[in-house]
């Protein structure tokens, strides 16, 4: 074989088709709970995020994901959708994870927020023009985000000090500690955003 036709041959099986660094193949045939969450992407986004096609492992996927959609999409959260999408995007630019940057900032964008007002948050949040109880929630998830250890009683203090309830305060760490986890997996794996997922020019 020519060194042309191997580099075509590696295109099309190799890094080309690939989504993170990770060199393990999505699984060939996913179990029915994951076929299930690929097809709630379909149905709302258009297509099927790269996340649910990394292979977790048996069971795993599907709890790990069905967590994150129980906390943020479902009505009977204590926190309106907004809020919990604001704290999801400021942890993720904290830490620097581009595919759910993309993600909640567009969510933003759809539950009603000013879109230069998100482009702000994506680029400096502490420059944004935000409500002192958006503040509150934006310097919580910044504060727990990057300095967990010296996290105390003061925090609770600001929430309950900008009209936040208790079971308000918990849902927000969820959320906190849920993006965390996400961004770091995202992170260690290289995740690359799906080309659908970046605003169109």
């Amino acid at each position: 074989m020519s060194r042309t036709a191997k580099k075509t041959a590696a295109t099309k099986t190799g890094k080309a088709g690939r989504f993170s660094w990770l060199r393990l193949a999505a699984p060939a045939k996913p179990e029915p709970a994951v076929l299930e969450l690929q097809q709630q992407s379909r149905e709302r986004l258009g297509y099927v995020r790269n996340f649910l096609k990394l292979p977790f492992g048996p069971g795993r996927l599907a709890l790990y994901q069905g967590y994150m959609d129980r906390l943020m999409r479902l009505a009977d959260g204590h926190l309106p959708p907004l809020e919990r999408e604001l704290l999801a995007l400021v942890s993720s630019v904290e830490n620097r994870c581009e595919v759910c940057i993309l993600s909640h900032s567009s969510a933003l964008k759809k539950y009603g927020m000013d879109p230069h007002l998100v482009d702000t948050l994506c680029l400096a949040w502490r420059r944004a023009d935000l409500s002192p109880r958006h503040r509150a929630l934006a310097d919580f998830a910044s504060k727990l985000t990057l300095h967990p250890a010296d996290v105390d009683a003061t925090l609770m203090g600001g929430l309950r000090a900008a009209g936040f309830a208790e079971a308000e305060i918990f849902e927000a760490i969820q959320v906190v500690a849920i993006y965390n986890s996400n961004n770091r997996i995202n992170n260690a794996l290289g995740m690359q955003p799906n080309p659908e997922a970046r605003p169109s020019r």
